[in-house]
């Protein structure tokens, strides 16, 4: 759900200009892109499948010109690598490549995933097998429940999923761990209402340590945040794990350094395991 007004600031533009450029749009494609009611516009059905298929678009358009305009050899030593959403763990990941890799220009990019990409990175971290490509699991991580230290929950072996249904839980915006979460609960008849929703991990972690709520810590990928303050809990009797694999379509193994990048990054993951 958004607000008009707010749309248009966050773009730099009129209000007026915002909803006439919308308006203009759905005259040009004959078909409603918005939901509209007094207070604010969601996407139609139409609308998100219009959305997906523009910004998969102009992410092929921004990695092309990204690799036209690199400095050095540019089709010689460039490797893609595709995120799903934004993720604690790149940063440190892309770090660790550069300095292993000085010469080789490691090109970051961010998008979900859909079925249908017109185009293929080298290399693409996601929480599920990718149809056609080569699927490299790096890691299998338990997913834990943050409680304060001065919560109940503190004192038991484990959270039942049910007990969920009393407390005040806080979530990110919809994204892939979000989801693996949400079916997990679904699949034992828990439907989770979120009472607080942000993105920001450490305003998650404040919240939880202050007895606001609980939310939810990967245990891996998020380990350098200090959880200390807090108690990490198994979800029980069944816990919840995800899986990150390093998927890559196969006719790109033979890329000049593509082996290299795969080995490290293989390696910098089961250092994180210590397996």
């Amino acid at each position: 759900m958004q607000n008009i007004t707010q749309s248009a600031k966050k773009l730099h533009i009129s209000q007026p200009s915002l909803s006439r450029t919308i308006i203009e749009l759905e005259k040009e494609l004959n078909c409603n892109l918005f939901i509209r009611n007094s207070r604010s516009i969601i996407l139609s059905e139409k609308g998100k499948h219009f959305y997906r298929k523009v910004k998969s678009s102009l992410n092929i358009l921004d990695t092309a010109v990204q690799e036209v305009q690199t400095s050095q050899s540019p089709f010689e030593k460039v490797i893609s690598l595709r995120c799903e959403k934004s993720s604690q763990i790149i940063p440190a990941v892309m770090q660790n490549l550069k300095q292993r890799l000085p010469n080789v220009d490691i090109q970051l990019v961010q998008r979900g995933f859909e079925d249908d990409w017109l185009d293929h990175c080298d290399f693409e971290f996601s929480t599920q097998k990718i149809k056609n490509n080569k699927n490299i699991l790096l890691l299998k991580e338990e997913i834990f429940l943050a409680v304060s230290q001065k919560s109940d929950l503190a004192t038991h072996d484990f959270v039942e999923l049910t007990d969920l249904k009393e407390q005040k839980v806080i979530m990110s915006q919809p994204n892939p761990l979000r989801s693996i979460i949400e079916n997990f609960f679904a699949k034992n008849n828990i439907t989770l209402r979120p009472r607080f929703v942000t993105s920001d991990i450490t305003t998650q972690h404040q919240l939880a340590k202050s007895n606001f709520g609980v939310c939810f810590v990967p245990q891996y990928t998020w380990f350098y945040s200090d959880y200390s303050d807090t108690v990490l809990m198994h979800l029980g009797p069944q816990k919840l794990f995800r899986n990150i694999y390093l998927s890559f379509p196969p006719n790109k193994a033979n890329k000049k350094f593509h082996a290299q990048v795969m080995e490290l990054i293989i390696s910098y993951f089961k250092n994180i395991t210590g397996k």
